[in-house]
């Protein structure tokens, strides 16, 4: 039985500072090496027991799936299968503020959010790794937006190591594009020389705080298989308006700058939502959720 019979939740999305892909494991499954950081802009979950014996996810996003193939509805499953326990049914309202189809994690931080409130919610008190294994079988992402922060992720994902951050600040723009994370992997693995990522040359600019030194470490390698005009004109609105680097995140289509005071992206937001109706100033954050209220 819930002792907390309602919640809301946070789920903050991602910007991937780096992504390279390293090669495949035993399942073919993509290896990736890819320092990710939580950024604060975020979905909101209200989420309450609802003793009908059924779950529901409600959202009125136009596309948003409401029903068992989301990740919400996959996370209170996943959760009853490790703990042994029945919730009894589970409403989800979500306010959905996370571009889909962006490379922001929106799935994934909903569903990582979802299985941190009920941990909450239940006091199962499972640790960290725990909520990540569970996370692992859902999506590659989820444990990171667990974790939060800014973490070098390898594996497909679930094999993170705790970086820091100097201070910044991101335009993130998402334009009218939208790219499948599936297609843009298919695509990838039809090209030929794809260039790699310095990582360890980027968390060495990240320990001396270099920002113009991250910025010029900053790579994706599936921008080489995204080949769209509009990914390639965002970046260059960006730097026109300032920003020290510009990629684009996990598949995209979402685009960043980094900045290297709040008020330069403010300011470069200004002119950039001229536009682009998806425009967004976002700071880095240290965790992946957060718990708001408990009722």
């Amino acid at each position: 039985m819930a002792k907390y019979n309602s919640c809301t939740a946070v789920a903050f999305g991602k910007l991937n500072l780096t992504l390279d892909i390293v090669g495949r494991n035993d399942e073919g499954y993509h290896e990736l090496e890819t320092v990710m950081q939580s950024v604060s802009l975020f979905d909101s979950l209200d989420i309450q027991i609802n003793n009908t014996g059924e779950n529901k996810i409600i959202c009125d996003k136009q596309g948003f799936a409401c029903d068992s193939s989301n990740l919400i509805w996959k996370a209170i499953e996943a959760f009853e299968r490790y703990t042994g326990l029945k919730t009894g049914g589970v409403t989800v309202n979500v306010d959905k503020r996370l571009p889909s189809m962006a490379g922001m994690a929106g799935g994934s931080a909903d569903c990582a959010a979802t299985l941190c409130a009920l941990d909450t919610m239940f006091e199962t008190n499972l640790k960290k790794k725990q909520l990540c294994e569970i996370g692992v079988t859902l999506g590659a992402d989820v444990p990171f937006c667990i974790a939060g922060g800014t973490q070098l992720c390898r594996g497909v994902g679930e094999i993170m190591t705790p970086l820091w951050l100097p201070r910044c600040a991101f335009v993130v723009i998402k334009p009218e594009v939208s790219i499948s994370t599936p297609e843009a992997f298919r695509k990838y693995d039809g090209l030929h020389k794809v260039p790699h990522c310095n990582t360890q040359a980027f968390i060495s600019q990240l320990k001396i705080g270099n920002i113009d030194g991250m910025c010029k470490e900053m790579f994706n390698a599936l921008e080489f298989a995204a080949q769209e005009k509009q990914i390639q004109q965002a970046k260059n609105d960006l730097f026109a308006v300032g920003a020290l680097g510009s990629l684009m995140t996990g598949s995209g289509s979402a685009v960043f700058g980094v900045f290297d005071h709040p008020q330069k992206a403010n300011d470069a937001l200004e002119i950039i939502k001229k536009d682009y109706a998806q425009a967004w100033v976002c700071d880095p954050v240290t965790s992946g959720t957060q718990i708001i209220r408990l009722g």
